[in-house]
């Protein structure tokens, strides 16, 4: 048969059958080549399913979602967490999931969350006016711009510290933080509670594994061979991104990343570089506080609010963000009690997603 004669042949299939199509296709690519084929089949290819596309996305996600599979859990990571907040039994198959790290996080969202082709082409224009530019502040904070300022140990820097870090890996790690925890704040602001699913332990059991650091296992290894049992939510097992750990006795084991991750991430929340735009952002819509906690809390409503809040810090990008940012810096100002704040071994984070604590536990001094 010509091609002309297998076209024909195709489209005169019925359309429940031609909307099957994409659950056989390869990838994003093949399905957005099938969707341009003609109008017939672009036409249906608007009733194919996000979960479906979301499978086309990951099956490509080395190629046109990188970092892999960052990019694709950042994405989806909102959707993850409202399945999660559902129920108890949500929120611990959640927890579990972590333990696989990014990966296991991405396998929960084939499961339970999606993407449309519009949103594929909004983080594709996302990419280049907003990851793109932020990647590059978070290089001159922790990455190679940082440690190649002249003099760098000699006062170059005012925080120079050895680190190894992979900037686009550390921007999606703060964005889905955001994706996953952000709407705990709106809870808490309204009812000073947080969901199960947004909790301390929830967020510990995602910094621990999702935010891979070799100092969180290798610390609280140490404190074992001492006699002493670290608080179990401290625990890190040799699974998911510390699998290599299992049968090795080396402090870098062939397998795992140096990538020092959660110290990273809690040197970049304190660099000098990053936050003068978080703070012009906050400045806008009414300045800081004077009492260390509710500034500690605005500051964290503030960052952590994921990939589209990310915006903010870019210019001409807060007018979408202002009227939110002014509610939530109102319920601040007349909370009446002091949020509490949670130990684990030595460290403590906040009751409200705060990342600066929940690093310093998994990675800290037990």
């Amino acid at each position: 048969m010509t091609r002309d004669e297998c076209s024909a042949s195709l489209l005169s299939l019925p359309e429940d059958v031609l909307l099957t199509l994409p659950h056989y296709l390869r990838d994003i690519e093949d399905f957005i080549n099938l969707a341009a084929t003609c109008r017939l089949l672009h036409n249906l290819s608007l009733h194919t399913l996000p979960r479906t596309i979301l499978r086309l996305a990951a099956a490509a996600s080395r190629t046109f979602f990188r970092p892999d599979p960052c990019f694709l859990v950042a994405a989806t990571a909102r959707q993850v967490g409202e399945w999660a907040s559902r129920s108890s039994e949500n929120t611990a198959e959640l927890r579990a999931a972590f333990r696989k790290g990014m990966d296991g996080l991405l396998e929960l969202a084939l499961e339970h969350a999606g993407l449309t082709m519009e949103r594929i082409r909004e983080l594709y224009e996302l990419r280049f006016s907003t990851i793109n530019p932020v990647v590059d502040l978070i290089d001159r904070c922790v990455g190679v711009q940082w440690y190649a300022t002249p003099n760098f140990w000699d006062g170059g820097v005012d925080d120079a510290w050895t680190l190894n870090m992979d900037p686009p890996e550390t921007f999606f790690h703060l964005a889905t933080y955001g994706e996953l925890f952000a709407p705990a704040f709106d809870t808490f602001l309204d009812t000073g509670v947080v969901p199960e699913a947004m909790d301390v332990d929830t967020r510990l059991e995602f910094v621990k594994y999702c935010i891979p650091d070799w100092m969180c296992y290798i610390r609280q290894k140490d404190l074992r061979n001492t006699g002493n049992k670290p608080d179990p939510r401290r625990v890190v097992q040799p699974v998911g991104p510390y699998e290599p750990f299992l049968n090795s006795v080396k402090t870098y084991p062939d397998g795992f990343t140096e990538y020092t991750h959660q110290r990273g991430l809690g040197h970049l929340i304190d660099s000098t570089r990053w936050n003068p735009s978080w703070a012009e952002v906050r400045a806008a819509v009414g300045g800081d506080f004077e009492e260390e906690w509710r500034q500690d809390l605005w500051k964290a409503v503030v960052m952590y609010q994921g990939l589209e809040g990310m915006k903010m810090i870019r210019p001409g990008d807060l007018a979408p963000w202002r009227e939110r940012l002014a509610v939530w810096r109102a319920k601040i100002a007349a909370l009446t009690l002091r949020p509490r704040k949670v130990r684990v071994g030595r460290q403590e984070t906040c009751v409200f997603p705060d990342l600066r604590g929940d690093v310093d536990i998994a990675s800290g001094s037990l």
